[in-house]
């Protein structure tokens, strides 16, 4: 295929219909109701586009700031004509998309909101490189409590490579300002972490590969 049919190509997999897009929608929403809680992006959706692109695809609207943070521009542009959202710096993102984890903007380089205007924060979809499961509490790679969870949810990340999941325990904001965040495997398997979330390491916090 020429290069302008590979980018039609491209383009047309990030058209999410109504029907994906409510689902993708029902799903975060669950996942920040439901702290360390593990869901599953649609099968379909996770064959067909970029994992941490699935948020911003489902999310975005019509002049929508959003920024898609250690990945080629031309990405960013793929979003911004499937949704009509409007690429800004990530500092002033209403939306973040964060390719790697392991910059030094996640988390606190992103708009946290004020505590007046806790809502103006940014929401933030993250991939790493492993595969979410639920754990114990001896084999866990983070443990999850706070609001939402009964007691304390369990995950581990297997597969993540050493250092993905540090950004987690950086989260250094008073409530109600802070990030609302989705972290996403490769395959599409993923876990919301709302700001008012407690994190801390699991025995397998840094048994990632190298």
């Amino acid at each position: 295929m020429s290069d302008t049919q590979i980018e039609a190509a491209e383009l047309s997999a990030r058209f999410l219909d109504l029907h994906e897009s409510q689902i993708v929608f029902r799903l975060l929403l669950d996942a920040l109701s439901q702290p360390g809680t593990i869901f599953h992006l649609p099968a379909e959706l996770v064959t067909r586009i970029p994992v941490v692109e699935v948020p911003l695809l489902a999310l975005l609207g019509y002049d929508t700031p959003f920024a898609l943070v250690a990945a080629d521009s031309s990405r960013e542009q793929l979003i911004s004509r499937a949704t009509s959202g409007r690429i800004v710096e990530p500092a002033v993102a209403a939306y973040v998309g964060v390719c790697d984890s392991r910059i030094d903007l996640l988390p606190m380089g992103f708009c946290l909101g004020t505590p007046m205007r806790p809502d103006s924060a940014a929401q933030v979809s993250v991939q790493v490189s492993g595969i979410f499961t639920a754990a114990t509490e001896s084999t866990a790679s983070i443990h999850v409590s706070g609001p939402g969870v009964e007691s304390v949810n369990h995950v581990i990340c297997d597969g993540a490579t050493t250092g993905e999941l540090e950004f987690l325990l950086r989260r250094d904001w008073t409530a109600p300002r802070g990030l609302d965040m989705w972290i996403i495997g490769v395959d599409g398997s993923f876990i919301g972490i709302p700001r008012t979330s407690r994190i801390s390491a699991g025995p397998s916090w840094n048994k990632g590969v190298s």
